[in-house]
């Protein structure tokens, strides 16, 4: 059976000492020690490091080069690659049948029971025991002059796989092993271990870096326009305050996930925190998801936690302010007009279109001459329009655009008469000829003409 909690030894002038005595008081104070560190959080166990043999693991031996970490008991363990502590190696054909996908490895330590030897004092390589004796020569501390030979116990951790017993070890999941192409061995990309930091958790990290770009990404997008209105008055819409809540959640989120992903020594935990911090808050923009539904934090199931966290944090990232304008594309032609073709099928649905014109000249005065001196129509039209001086599709100046067009300083803005019948000839030509007197003509104005597609319900 396993060892009972272990209470303080009672001291006192005389009394006759034994083993049990000086054990007791060892297991007083590591008892001790663990349970105030589970009272400060709720899994103080983990990898944090966990590096093996990748050659050795590729011709089908288990072989451990470095760990660091706290076994679910409490017990740390320091291993290299020179250690004595290390695992011995073990083949993973046997356990690997043909059904088999993937293959989960675990370091393991027996636990420590009343009634059986748990420590190897004889080099007996057959039993499998808690702890094995080793002589170490050390130094005085004190005084750094003299040397013993002093007997010390460490830890005899070993491997075990998915399917053996495990009922009297202490066991951590380090590793799952999957074939590679070549029939041989290789760690599963996505496993990730109960971990104390994120080093131990290569998976773990390259989906925070995958988050992290997209949202820097997404925030300088979001930046850049914004940037773009500085100066200009534009009515604070509701897909308006939807970008800047939800470049306000990036701006918060941002710099703890940067941090998170250039420290390898933060814990899962922090990164978790963060992550459905982030997540609750984009879907306060998007209207649509719930975040009671995010996985909880299960240190023993962390990629049960972190994969949909992740896959729910990547589609939130991924959200289209909508509606949105589409700019028909103009070019200047022979210096006297501009001209451009519906190449996008989009364009053709649009229900209010916007010509954008920037000038030097008095904005009062352009919002007033332009809709007189403007000629618009089909390509194969503008040419007679222009000639005898006939209007073309009617334009009305707005000095409050649609939120959905983006303004600056120096423009007018125009809206077009879809029911005109010059527009209806040349949609369906799906080319437009813009001409302007000037002086809006190419030499000193500048012409763009944007789209608004119909807003769904």
């Amino acid at each position: 059976m396993t060892l009972a909690h272990a209470t303080r030894p009672l001291w006192s002038e005389g009394m006759l000492m034994c083993p049990q005595h000086m054990q007791q008081q060892d297991l007083y104070h590591e008892q001790y020690v663990d349970a105030r560190l589970q009272a400060l959080h709720h899994a103080p166990w983990g990898a944090v490091v966990i590096q093996f043999d990748v050659a050795a693991l590729k011709a089908g031996t288990l072989q451990l080069l470095g760990f660091r970490g706290v076994l679910p008991d409490g017990t740390p363990l320091t291993i290299d690659a020179g250690s004595s502590q290390r695992p011995p190696s073990r083949p993973i054909a046997p356990h690997f049948t043909a059904r088999t996908e993937a293959l989960r490895v675990y370091l393991a330590l027996p636990l420590l029971r009343e009634g059986v030897a748990n420590y190897a004092l004889t080099g007996d390589a057959s039993a499998v025991h808690r702890y094995r004796g080793a002589t170490r020569r050390v130094f005085d501390l004190t005084h750094a002059r003299k040397e013993h030979d002093v007997q010390v116990s460490e830890p005899a951790p070993v491997f075990l796989f998915e399917g053996e017993p495990r009922n009297d070890f202490t066991a951590l999941p380090i590793a799952e092993l999957v074939r590679d192409d070549a029939g041989g061995f290789r760690l599963s990309d996505d496993f990730i271990p109960p971990s104390l930091a994120l080093r131990a958790a290569p998976a773990l990290t390259d989906d925070l870096h995958d988050i992290i770009t997209r949202a820097v990404t997404k925030r300088r997008a979001l930046a850049e326009e914004r940037r773009a209105r500085d100066g200009a008055k534009f009515d604070f819409t509701q897909r308006e305050l939807d970008k800047t809540l939800f470049l306000h959640a990036l701006d918060l989120a941002l710099p703890w996930l940067k941090h998170c992903g250039d420290t390898p020594a933060t814990h899962p935990l922090a990164v978790y925190q963060a992550l459905v911090q982030l997540g609750g808050s984009l879907m306060t923009v998007a209207a649509e998801g719930d975040p009671t539904e995010f996985p909880s934090y299960q240190i023993d199931d962390l990629r049960g936690t972190f994969v949909p966290l992740f896959a729910e944090v990547r589609r939130l990232l991924g959200k289209e302010f909508d509606p949105v304008c589409i700019e028909l594309p103009l070019r200047v032609n022979q210096g006297t007009s501009w001209v451009g073709e519906f190449t996008d099928e989009r364009l053709i649905h649009c229900t209010t279109f916007v010509l954008v014109v920037t000038v030097d000249s008095d904005l009062v005065v352009a919002n007033k001459e332009i809709p007189e001196v403007a000629k618009i129509a089909s390509w194969r039209r503008i040419r007679k329009i222009v000639e005898v001086s006939a209007l073309g599709v009617p334009l009305r100046a707005t000095l409050r655009p649609p939120p959905e067009i983006p303004t600056q300083p120096r423009q007018a803005y125009f809206l077009l008469d879809l029911n005109d019948p010059l527009w209806h000839e040349l949609l369906a030509e799906r080319r437009i000829a813009i001409y302007i007197r000037p002086p809006y003509d190419p030499q000193r104005a500048s012409l763009r003409l944007f789209g608004i597609p119909r807003k769904e319900g």
